[in-house]
């Protein structure tokens, strides 16, 4: 099979590429790839040569992306990739991120939104390692599958030019964006993004669907209170309603730190609380993650694990209450 033919690209009049994705904007002598691996140089043009290579694919919690905030206790298909266009040092999904020679198969758009419909869950995510840089197919299988009646979830980086970004999120029912420190010299450095990309992501998709914005705490690089501080009026500043998660690291490729300490990300999630309403810890057992209405602190959502329960949710059509006071919630129910 020939290679699809990408989108967002320039030639020069030397015969390299410019890929216009992502706020990297690699330049590409022939037969080079970009940074995420994916993007290729051939002939003149830009070239997907892993466009439907699918990794993973799995039906999920919809809380495992995470989203705690939208179709609650429902599951989700779930699709993965190759190839990042960050390098993060600690990536948690490192053997499908940040290395082409993983096993794949073939899977085109419109099988996975078949496979989707098949297993008969309302949604269908793009996640695991960095959908956008896949922007092509996540496209075409986001038009197939809002066709079919699936909703559609991005778990992204959001590091990516605004062109491609709004296209994207013109068909995005959800988004969880990784914003993974709020230091722009260590976002370029360490990372090998532009926090500030990932700022106007996240704007652009809070004015486009449902929005939850994620936090890996990373010894040294995520984990000082002011920084914490700072994203949470960051997400204030969009809606104080906005869900933030804090995340705990765990050792994983380049980084051998020890875990997070639980009582660290409980003080973390005390500060952010200061600024938002909902935020929540993860990947700490036993921790509590329930959703309290904001108007009479009954829970509406009670989790442990990814078991939840919502009865304490009245949903209507575009409408989500607080079953005990009648409060509206910021919450797009099932």
């Amino acid at each position: 099979m020939n290679p699809v033919e990408g989108e967002y690209w320039r030639a020069r009049d030397d015969g390299r590429i410019d890929c216009l994705l992502c706020p990297k904007r690699c330049l590409l002598a022939e037969g080079q790839s970009g940074s995420c691996k994916v993007r290729v140089a051939r002939a003149g043009a830009l070239v997907l040569p892993y466009f439907a290579a699918i990794t993973s694919l799995a039906v999920d919690p919809i809380e495992k992306k995470p989203l705690y905030h939208f179709l609650p206790g429902s599951s989700v298909f779930s699709a993965g990739f190759v190839g990042c266009n960050l390098h993060c040092p600690f990536c948690q999904n490192w053997e499908i991120a940040q290395t082409e020679s993983v096993p794949t198969r073939r899977v085109g758009p419109d099988e996975l939104v078949r496979a989707a419909l098949d297993a008969r869950v309302p949604s269908i995510a793009f996640t695991y390692s960095e959908p956008l840089v896949h922007f092509e197919y996540v496209k075409a299988a986001m038009l197939l599958a809002r066709r079919a009646g699936l909703r559609t979830v991005l778990v992204t980086n959001g590091c990516v030019n605004p062109e491609p970004a709004y296209e994207l999120l013109s068909l995005a029912d959800a988004t969880n964006v990784d914003l993974k420190c709020w230091s722009p010299k260590d976002y370029r450095s360490v990372l090998g993004g532009e926090r500030d990309a990932v700022l106007s992501f996240i704007k652009a998709s809070a004015a486009a669907c449902h929005t939850e914005v994620t936090t890996l705490v990373v010894p040294g690089l995520s984990d000082a209170s002011v920084d914490i501080r700072e994203i949470a009026r960051f997400l204030a500043s969009i809606s104080r309603d906005l869900p933030y998660h804090l995340s705990a690291y765990h050792p994983a490729w380049k980084r051998r730190d020890p875990p997070t300490d639980p009582s660290l990300l409980a003080s973390l999630a005390k500060v952010a609380r200061g600024e938002l309403r909902y935020v929540y810890v993860g990947n700490i057992a036993g921790e509590d993650s329930d959703t309290r209405c904001p108007s009479c602190a009954a829970k509406v959502i009670r989790r442990r694990g990814y078991e939840t329960n919502a009865s304490g949710l009245r949903v209507s059509p575009g409408r989500t209450e607080c079953a005990a006071c009648g409060g509206i919630l910021p919450i797009v129910g099932l």
